[in-house]
């Protein structure tokens, strides 16, 4: 065996362990993006669903803010079983939450939509920035209430332009939004989070491709 073969031969089962690794994580990864535009949330009631303490926190504190319990959703993610996320919203139905539990505490996501069908999304404490003609996503990482501040203000400022606001104010009314939502914009705040799970993946099957290669041609 040639040193190059040696070489292909170690590099081949490096890249065979790290498939094994990161292999099952990027096609997880592709498969809850590749399915947001036609997956569908549920009511996971009508019993109320206690929600871990992260999310309570967040939900007390949101309720300080003027939002009340409109319910829970769940949803089936590949590799993932079910999945909740628990909803309140303003009074004045304009604005509605999500709130969903992650390995380092919650993510809460304002929602607001007018009749042309333009979207307003804020996200607390992370998220991404998209801006389009019918899209408008932010994300604020200082607090809860300074991200609805941004909120409402974006809201505001597009109102004019977009006429408006749909009122959501049952659980039905956030199935029927979350639908709209997903045929329009499903995985579009997805899409970089994405990238970074299947990349090493995609890394370890390229290089196990190339040192495959290099054994095949050099016999």
């Amino acid at each position: 065996m040639t040193t190059q073969q040696l070489l292909a031969v170690i590099g081949l089962l490096l890249a065979l362990a790290l498939l094994s690794r990161f292999g099952p994580i990027a096609w997880r990864s592709w498969q809850i993006y590749a399915g947001t535009r036609s997956r569908r949330l549920v009511d996971a009631g009508p019993l109320e669903i206690p929600p871990p303490d992260s999310v309570a926190t967040r939900l007390q504190e949101l309720g300080t803010l003027g939002f009340t319990r409109i319910g829970e959703r769940s949803l089936v993610l590949p590799g993932r079983g079910v999945r909740y996320e628990w909803n309140v919203g303003d009074e004045t139905g304009s604005t509605y939450v999500s709130a969903v539990p992650t390995t380092i505490g919650a993510i809460i996501v304002f929602y607001s939509s007018f009749e042309d069908g333009t979207w307003v999304q804020t996200m607390f404490p992370r998220g991404e920035t998209i801006r389009r003609p019918n899209f408008f996503a932010s994300s604020v990482a200082q607090s809860l209430p300074a991200a609805l501040e941004a909120h409402r203000k974006q809201v505001g400022e597009l109102r004019a332009a977009h006429g408006r606001v749909r009122p959501v104010r049952t659980m039905a009314d956030t199935l029927r939004m979350d639908a709209d939502y997903r045929s329009r914009f499903g995985g579009m705040t997805l899409r970089r989070l994405t990238v970074s799970n299947i990349m090493p993946g995609l890394s370890a099957l390229a290089l196990a491709v190339i040192c495959l290669l290099i054994l095949l041609l050099s016999r």
